[in-house]
């Protein structure tokens, strides 16, 4: 699979760009996250006078500063607010020839406003500065220690308004060590300059829990149409797929901020947020959503290479449709060479990954797939092999061993498997990873993946995915064997791997064993890697894995001995499906002679009533 992100460079505005761009338009929006450094920019403008619209009185400046007979340009900050908004009529009813060049300062860009829309303004948008840039600032402010610094860093992602909001609260006597205290004092000030937008009475507490929740619609978030509304209003505020969400990096460090502040309200915010979540997959009809919810599921999780990887402070907030294509003859330039970075980031042998290669395109050429980045430069590529006969080869060179035991059973066909992913910027390293996730949960289809990477395999551990070990041979010649992994998401798997990968918490201690649990346990009796992470060896009959595997197959043949009809199918099904040869619930149920719906019936009772006997053994 992929490698670690690097650092890369990312293109902004500077003054000479700003400049150029005055002397060639009427009208300019300069626009960028809050607290990104739009005014810092403009203030190196020199002998251009700067109109700030959030301040008292300066609105009814603007006509007499329009009005003035020069080429100069005129800055007008600020733009934040509708009350703002309105000063500008006369600057947008006016011929572009007439008068001065205006730049309009603003943190969403003014062609988000049905009056501006077709106004043909010129947009320019601010980058986040680089993590040497923010040092830097954080040096200059006179932060000695290197833990200070690394949590300023952390914190802003690329952010100057945040990490100067952190130099100051760590010299205000905040520890560097307490991140959540940091961040309460960053969160602050960024509530203060949104206040200038729509008052902060309105959405704080809303705020809170939708930075929480990671996104959210009226009804997770529990709030009427009209706060929905001024929330959505607000400059750090999104919408996707699940409703509102705050961009990155506000929305960490505001949640940072809610859980060391109320640490009760926020897991209960969390917990409520993934039980709405689950309830949703579990009835979803539409796999394109469905897919979306179990992502939603996926950013609640508390483990970190998850979060890390795959939900990052530095994260695009926002990104062109069509970013990742299948790659067509003309990308090969392009895939070749993502591929010998691939290999040199992670000490791959080129010249092995070279042929490896050549064998994936010949197999399936259509298994490439680019990430363009803002530019149309391919940024990134994703590896995939669908399983067929053609691809047989290629296929086993990743998986050796382990082909058969993968898809020489029902649900192989049609399969997937990951050979590479790899993008050397962090934000869009990890919409790659949640762009292949996605389209795989869509298309409810088996994943495999092959990597020699640590930082994957902790990944993909942290997903819950099934580990089969490693292959016999140093296929990188690395020295690391690949680790393979898989996960099936079909529609009724899918619901399964959403509960495994974040558990409902066990409402401290009230509740017992449940039969989804059991479940669970016996999906991976012969597992003792994934069986470690089993709730039921909180239970003292079963404390370590080797005991919850005897008790497990114990309990199954029990239940088939017993007198009640209804308890031995019941039994017989958890034999054969769990710890027999695999076969589908369908082919058992034939087996049975009874329809579907019986057959759950009586699957779900055995693992109902070995969930109720480990508790009665445990109480």
């Amino acid at each position: 699979m992929g490698q670690t992100p690097e650092a890369g460079p990312a293109p902004g505005v500077t003054p000479d760009v700003l400049r150029e761009a005055l002397t060639r338009h009427a009208l300019v929006n300069l626009t960028g996250p809050l607290g990104i450094g739009k005014s810092r920019l403009v203030s190196s403008l020199t002998s251009v006078p700067v109109l700030d619209l959030s301040q008292p009185g300066t609105r009814q400046a603007v006509p007499a500063a329009l009005a003035e007979q020069t080429r100069t340009p005129l800055a007008l900050d600020g733009v934040d607010s509708e009350a703002a908004l309105s000063a500008l009529e006369a600057v947008r009813t006016r011929r572009p020839e007439d008068g001065r060049p205006v730049l309009i300062v603003s943190r969403r860009s003014l062609l988000v406003h049905p009056a501006w829309t077709l106004s043909g303004v010129t947009v320019l948008k601010i980058s986040a500065w680089q993590d040497e840039r923010i040092r830097k600032l954080a040096a200059d402010a006179q932060l000695h220690a290197p833990r200070g610094r690394d949590l300023v860093v952390r914190l802003a992602a690329g952010n100057p308004l945040i990490a100067g909001a952190a130099c100051r609260a760590l010299h205000a006597g905040a520890s560097p060590h307490v991140a959540g205290a940091v961040a309460d004092q960053v969160t602050r000030e960024i509530v203060e300059r949104l206040s200038r937008e729509s008052p902060a009475a309105r959405w704080r507490g809303a705020l809170d829990r939708l930075a929480t929740v990671w996104s959210g619609d009226e009804a997770l978030l529990k709030v009427d149409p009209e706060l929905f509304d001024a929330l959505g209003g607000l400059s750090v505020v999104t919408r996707t797929e699940l409703g509102l969400a705050v961009a990155e990096p506000f929305r960490t460090v505001i949640e940072l901020a809610h859980r060391w502040r109320q640490p009760a309200a926020h897991r209960g915010t969390r917990t409520r947020a993934l039980a709405y979540r689950k309830r949703l997959v579990a009835t979803e009809p539409s796999a394109e959503y469905r897919s979306r919810l179990a992502e939603g599921v996926m950013a609640l999780s508390d483990d970190a290479a998850v979060r890390e990887t795959l939900f990052p402070e530095r994260f695009p907030d926002a990104l062109p449709t069509g970013l990742v294509h299948t790659a067509d003859p003309g990308d090969a330039d392009d895939i070749g060479e993502l591929m010998h970075r691939w290999a040199r980031h992670g000490g791959l042998d080129p010249r092995r990954t070279d042929r490896m290669v050549e064998q994936w395109l010949r197999d399936d050429p259509s298994g490439f797939h680019l990430l363009k980045d803002g530019d149309g430069r391919s940024a990134g590529l994703i590896g995939l092999l669908h399983v067929t006969e053609r691809t047989a080869t290629s296929v086993e060179s990743l998986l050796q061993e382990h082909t058969d035991a993968l898809f020489d059973r029902p649900g192989g066909t049609g399969s997937l498997v990951l050979g590479a992913a790899y993008c050397p910027e962090a934000g869009l390293h990890a919409f790659l990873l949640r762009h292949l996730l996605h389209q795989v949960r869509s298309r409810g289809v088996l994943l495999t993946v092959s990597t020699p990477n640590p930082v994957y395999q902790r990944l993909l551990r942290g997903l819950r995915f099934r580990r089969h070990g490693t292959t016999t041979d140093d296929i990188y010649r690395c020295g690391r064997r690949p680790e393979i992994y898989s996960q099936d998401f079909g529609q009724d798997a899918l619901s399964d791997w959403v509960e495994r990968l974040v558990p409902a918490p066990d409402g401290g201690g009230a509740q017992g064993p449940t039969g989804r649990e059991v479940g669970w346990a016996l999906t991976h009796i012969r597992d003792q890697t994934r069986l470690a992470d089993s709730p039921l060896l909180s239970c003292a009959r079963t404390a370590t894995v080797r005991d919850l595997q005897e008790w497990l197959r114990d309990a199954v043949r029990t239940l088939e001995d017993g007198e009640a009809p209804e308890d031995t199918e019941a039994g017989w099904i958890l034999r054969h499906y769990y710890l027999g040869r695999p076969r589908t619930h369908q082919q058992l149920a034939r087996q049975l002679h009874i329809s579907r719906a019986t057959y759950f019936r009586r699957l779900h009772h055995g693992l109902d009533t070995l969930a109720r006997l480990l508790s009665a053994e445990d109480s």
